[in-house]
């Protein structure tokens, strides 16, 4: 099992954005992450995504700042979806799945767990849970 925690979009966006209700309880969560001494891991596809939403709700400057911050972050692996990945997540997500709203990101950053043993996520979003995955208790 890793010591290390996947990073959502939900979860992200949660800790760096005042405004999401859950901010206070998701940075405390991502903070005993780290304070622990255990990192993250996320996909390229989840990086995208934050990158656009901060793009869109604080600028390009945001953006930027982000992908610097996490290129320079030893606390923060970024794992890359090929098309192998990406079959898999289909195959063992997308499809088996075909009842729930998962997208490519959710089915590539399940794969990316399972390939990886992660077993916990910082994520506000249920599908972890459907998936089989823990997520990190953010009390509100």
């Amino acid at each position: 099992m890793s010591r290390r925690v996947f990073l959502d979009t939900s979860g992200w966006l949660a800790v760096l954005s005042e405004r999401e209700s859950l901010h206070q309880a998701a940075l405390d969560a991502y903070r005993a992450v780290l304070e622990t001494g255990r990192g993250f891991v996320t996909t390229n596809l989840v990086v995208a995504e934050m990158h656009v939403l901060l793009v869109r709700h604080r600028g390009p400057a945001a953006g930027i700042r982000l992908l610097d911050a996490l290129m320079q972050d030893p606390t923060h692996e970024v794992r890359y979806a090929n098309r192998a990945l990406e079959r898999q997540a289909v195959d063992r997500w997308l499809r088996p799945y075909g009842d729930h709203r998962f997208s490519l990101t959710d089915a590539v950053s399940f794969e990316t767990m399972r390939e990886e043993r992660v077993t916990e996520a910082l994520a506000l979003d249920t599908h972890f849970e459907i998936a089989g995955f823990s997520t990190l208790p953010i009390a509100s």
